[in-house]
């Protein structure tokens, strides 16, 4: 089963739930976030850690959220540590995604194609960002 870890800003949490429902639903995909992997008395960064070495890809969340946040926020550490995972291994396991239109990815990464997420809405059937 293919695994995927999902770094995110913590604003948007609620957006990232239904992305990771979707992939563990519709595509059988196992993910690792922390608001369900980190328990209050875990090692954050070691936990975060484990989770993107564990997966087979790294998805990181774009919003303008996640653009505001600093170099030292936890999203941005995930991403960094994504990165190091990325240049160690000599493969590409980042996935950008944009969950909201206006989040730009970071210029050091902009060599990777750049989906915007399109949710169903619950029980409507019709996509939502």
């Amino acid at each position: 089963m293919a695994s995927i870890s999902i770094s995110y800003s913590s604003n948007d949490l609620v957006k990232v739930e239904r992305l990771a429902e979707a992939l563990r639903q519709e595509q059988g995909i196992a993910v690792w976030l922390d608001a369900t992997n980190i328990y209050p008395d875990d090692d954050f960064l070691e936990e975060m850690k484990k989770g993107i070495r564990a997966a087979d890809r790294v998805i990181i969340c774009l919003s303008p959220s996640f653009n505001k946040k600093p170099p030292v926020s936890w999203v941005k550490k995930e991403l960094k540590m994504a990165m190091l995972r990325e240049n160690e291994t000599g493969q590409g396991i980042i996935i950008p995604v944009r969950i909201n239109p206006e989040g730009r990815f970071p210029k050091r990464l902009v060599r990777k194609p750049m989906p915007t997420c399109r949710l169903k809405a619950a029980g409507t059937g019709t996509f939502a960002g």
